[in-house]
């Protein structure tokens, strides 16, 4: 007989424990699905569910009349602003650009836009900032854009003029 009690003891305890382990599994699974649905919210509110919609400004600081143009790109957040330029090609006929492709520093050089090309003699090129006027310290190929982001493509001078 007591043998017979020891293994529906036993059986009981194995019972128990599986709903035990079974009941922290299931907390475990409701725990990590908490903090998915808690990392979408702030991936959405951080990137703007997947699309930047980036505003993309053109100025010309050697053009004294010249007007700042302004377009409206939208594209994946975490594109490049290398990504947004072609973009912006295909979507307005009045923004276009030229670009020399560099493999050494696996990135772009862009050469002109809206038909403004720089040039070594006269020291002027295309720099390009955020929406605050700080220059980016890498090229267009290696800094992402997400929502709300302004680039501003400025024509400037790296010399003195008289």
């Amino acid at each position: 007989m007591f043998k017979i009690s020891f293994i529906v003891f036993c059986l009981l305890a194995a019972q128990m424990c599986c709903k035990v382990q079974g009941g922290f599994r299931q907390r475990v699974r409701e725990a990590l699905h908490d903090h998915e649905e808690r990392l979408d919210r702030l991936d959405e509110v951080v990137f703007g569910s997947g699309t930047a919609n980036v505003t993309m400004k053109i100025e010309n600081d050697q053009d004294p009349t010249w007007t700042t143009l302004v377009y409206y790109v939208s594209v994946p957040a975490g594109h490049s602003v290398f990504q947004m330029m072609v973009t912006a090609y295909n979507e307005y006929t009045s923004f276009t650009f030229l670009a020399t492709y560099y493999p050494q520093w696996a990135g772009h050089f862009i050469n002109s836009i809206v038909g403004i090309a720089g040039n070594t003699t006269e020291q002027t090129f295309w720099s390009f900032e955020n929406g605050l006027g700080v220059q980016f310290d890498r090229g267009v190929d290696l800094i992402g854009v997400f929502n709300g982001d302004v680039i501003v493509f400025r024509f400037t001078t790296w010399g003195t003029h008289p």
